[in-house]
């Protein structure tokens, strides 16, 4: 079996360094600044842009088009789900700009949005056309009026995704973007709107190329908590607390990536909460934030009723402006000697402490207190960094959960991961719900006992400031005393 695993493991490696090999080809051709017009079937559209694709072939450009039409949640964040609707056998697109050759397949689908309460759902023709032998998926809203299309939608008649057979002007396949204007250059009138094309032509060379590698997708979200009930309660937090912390931010630190960073977290984690006490009846659980630095995680989960604290080696000051009640230390930590008295201990990007939550949730005064992990930079039990080398198909970051995976094994945990919806790349929590039917107290205490004699604990950010103050200002008085 072990075989068959590492058999396994090395053939998704060796898929994944030819699909980053493919994906270093990619060199498009984009026309957002100028107007450049095509005569596709008995309409004119504007191409929008280009890019040459090698080795693949129609029915993969054709199964990325059947995932994004049975699924446009996938490239288009504020769509919730996507429903799709009967047709009767003479159903008809809306307009003809719907079909740019032969209709091969018709479908039409509703887009239910994230805000509910304030963006409408959509409906929308999606219509794959054949035209000698290229392949062209329109997507036309079904709107009478301008002002029923949400904000998230291309300011568009129709927008079409196109797989081009290599021909007089291309001697490749090419993947294109074209698009029908209301108003010439309407779809690419703002910066965001040009970032949005260049990002869809990105996505759409790269699944084609996963698909013609039969890539199959090893990262999984909503495997923990339910996307659904994850959605609702991001919505409701974040209509709660974004627009007000965005605005009154004191740090220096950008407050829309921290901000809506905790908020999805804190979201994941009360979803996750509420599973515990509507399957076990118990109370609310306790927590506690190692490493909590602005505090903000801390501050939510205290606003929605959840008893805890946090703990960083400084004070921010953001700190100041949060409710009194909101429990927030100033403490440099020795992780070997610290007790955790809560049923939970949250790492979220805990830098040198983070291979020390499991460890500290095993020791705990509480017999079943669980954690969650969010590993950020690799560091080892002794607060040194870790030095680890990237390889083909494994990245620095995933060895890194990989290694905290295992202390976590090796603390008595049935250890769960669980890729969180949040705007960072480091964006995999490793949980320990559960314990082992074994015996790990002599292993958690070797495990605290080694890291113990060799930790060493992170110079506090503020003291780095101030010894580089000091050697500035000691690199600056020294020509004049050696005068």
């Amino acid at each position: 079996m072990a075989h068959q695993m590492l058999g396994a493991e090395e053939t998704d490696t060796a898929i994944e360094a030819l699909r980053i090999a493919e994906f270093a080809k990619f060199r498009p051709t984009y026309h957002l600044n100028e107007v450049k017009s095509v005569d596709v079937g008995s309409n004119q559209w504007r191409v929008l842009a280009s890019v040459d694709i090698q080795d693949s072939e129609d029915v993969h450009f054709l199964s990325v088009m059947d995932k994004w039409t049975h699924a446009a949640e996938t490239i288009i964040p504020p769509v919730k789900r996507t429903e799709i609707m009967e047709l009767a056998k003479d159903a008809v697109p809306t307009h003809g700009d719907a079909e740019l050759g032969i209709m091969a397949s018709h479908t039409r689908r509703v887009l239910i949005p994230k805000r509910q309460g304030k963006d409408r759902p959509l409906e929308e023709d999606v219509v794959i056309s054949r035209l000698d032998s290229d392949i062209y998926a329109c997507f036309a809203p079904r709107a009478n009026d301008p002002s029923e299309i949400p904000f998230y939608y291309p300011q568009a008649v129709a927008y079409a995704f196109g797989y081009l057979s290599p021909g007089d002007d291309h001697g490749l396949c090419q993947l294109v973007i074209l698009v029908r204007e209301p108003v010439a250059g309407s779809a690419t009138a703002t910066n965001k709107q040009r970032m949005v094309w260049q990002d869809l032509l990105k996505r759409l060379y790269k699944w084609t190329v996963t698909e013609r590698f039969g890539y199959q997708k090893r990262v999984e979200h909503d495997v923990v908590v339910g996307y659904e009930q994850y959605v609702a309660k991001y919505q409701e937090l974040k209509a709660k607390y974004a627009l007000r912390w965005v605005e009154g931010w004191t740090e220096q630190t950008d407050p829309k990536k921290f901000v809506y960073e905790d908020i999805a977290i804190a979201s994941w984690l009360i979803c996750l909460w509420e599973q515990d006490v509507d399957s076990n009846g118990s109370d609310r659980p306790t927590f506690v934030d190692l490493g909590c630095g602005n505090g903000f995680l801390v501050y939510l989960l205290t606003s929605e009723g959840y008893a805890g604290y946090g703990i960083d080696q400084c004070s921010r000051k953001i700190w100041t402006q949060y409710d009194c009640q909101v429990d927030l230390r100033t403490q440099t930590l020795e992780p070997f000697n610290f007790v955790a008295d809560v049923d939970w201990v949250i790492g979220n990007h805990a830098d040198e402490l983070a291979p020390w939550v499991p460890v500290i949730a095993a020791r705990s005064s509480k017999p079943n207190a669980r954690f969650v992990v969010i590993p950020c930079c690799p560091h080892e039990l002794s607060g040194k960094n870790m030095p680890l080398k990237a390889t083909a198909g494994q990245s620095k970051y995933h060895i890194y959960v990989k290694y905290i995976c295992e202390l976590s094994e090796q603390c008595g945990f049935e250890v769960e991961r669980e890729y969180l919806r949040i705007p960072s790349t480091k964006n995999v929590a490793v949980l320990g719900r559960k314990r082992t039917d074994r015996d790990c107290r002599d292993a958690v205490e070797t495990l605290a006992a080694s890291g113990q004699h060799r930790f060493v604990a992170r110079v506090p950010d503020a003291v780095k400031n101030e010894l580089r103050l000091e050697k500035a200002k000691h690199r600056a008085f020294r020509p004049a005393e050696s005068q």
